[in-house]
């Protein structure tokens, strides 16, 4: 099965590489790294994307002076916005709102993370913690005060990166007062369900129909993304039986951490709406509750929150969201309410 994947993706690579037109829209160029970006890399191709910072506007630099004058306004506190699987960091706008610009007017200078999501989601995280590692040293003040907000494959990149910086060391930790999920399937998400993102991203791009049989060109991302994989040794060892009970990471130590789940049907007794969730990750998955493979992130009542009438996309702009986000945040935040009101 492995075999015909690998030829299946070498195929398809081929196709993508030499028979795409080359005026590309930003989300078509989303969706084709997240179905083959790891193929994409090994063959240096000129279509991968590469992780970089942004304001959704320009790729921030990590060169001080230069960050100073792409950013001469930014303040100590920052609120960093992860998208999810076959996305990029312009699509956090959403029906007129974008959580990070809507943060903004606390005090938040919002940026956005752009990353290959079809690569494995803990070489993302790995690379992720590094690079914010620098990106808080070049800011052009003192870093008071990060939050980040992950949505659906974004969550799980955070969790790796809070996992890599806490094993490098590195300082980012420690301004990290909040981490939101949206969505985001810690238990992994179906494979029928990705399926079907699948096909509906396609459809956005019919030159891409090449890339709809899921089993056969799934990228290492997508795979982690149907697991929940964020460590290295999840995907290295993934054959290991062994592994079938193993005790994840934590969540990141002193940090306030929140996840919204949501469920496209308004029953939340029953079973089988809060199994479909949002039409991608089931509910449990969401809130990162035990199953067979994993152990419970006990979110407090207090910090988790599931939504009804609401499916993946949407996590992105509705206004019950975006309420909750804001609530967390503020109580939560190294200034004081009031003064953020004025």
């Amino acid at each position: 099965m492995a075999e015909n994947r690998v030829t299946a993706k070498g195929k398809v690579s081929e196709f993508i590489e030499n028979s795409l037109p080359y005026n590309h829209s930003d989300a078509m160029l989303s969706i084709l790294n997240g179905m083959v970006g790891d193929y994409l890399v090994q063959r240096n191709s000129r279509l991968m994307q590469e992780m970089v910072f942004r304001d959704q506007q320009q790729s921030l630099s990590l060169d001080p002076e230069r960050l100073n004058q792409q950013l001469p306004q930014a303040s100590d506190r920052i609120v960093l916005c992860v998208h999810g699987w076959c996305m990029n960091d312009v699509q956090w706008q959403r029906k007129e709102h974008d959580h990070g610009r809507f943060l903004a007017k606390y005090g938040y200078t919002p940026i956005y993370l752009r990353y290959n999501s079809g690569q494995h989601i803990s070489l993302n995280g790995e690379e992720f913690a590094f690079k914010l590692e620098k990106l808080i040293v070049a800011w052009p003040c003192e870093v008071k005060e990060v939050v980040i907000v992950g949505h659906s494959m974004g969550g799980l990149v955070t969790r790796s990166a809070c996992y890599y910086a806490d094993h490098h060391k590195l300082n980012w930790l420690a301004a990290l007062r909040s981490f939101i999920t949206l969505g985001t399937p810690h238990n992994g998400a179906p494979l029928a369900q990705l399926a079907c993102w699948v096909d509906e991203r396609v459809a956005e791009a019919p030159y891409l129909s090449v890339l709809s049989k899921i089993s056969d060109v799934r990228s290492s991302g997508s795979r982690d993304l149907s697991q929940g994989y964020i460590c290295h040794t999840d995907w290295l060892d993934e054959d290991n039986e062994g592994l079938l009970h193993r005790v994840r990471p934590a969540l990141p130590d002193k940090v306030a951490c929140y996840a919204i789940a949501t469920c496209l049907g308004r029953n939340l007794n029953d079973e089988s709406n809060l199994a479909l969730g949002d039409g991608l990750v089931p509910v449990s998955s969401a809130l990162g509750e035990s199953d067979a493979r994993h152990t419970n992130f006990l979110y407090s009542a207090d910090n988790q929150w599931i939504g009804c009438g609401i499916n993946h996309l949407d996590l992105l702009s509705h206004p019950l969201v975006a309420s909750k986000l804001k609530d967390w945040v503020l109580s939560n935040t190294v200034q004081s309410f009031d003064a953020l009101e004025k």
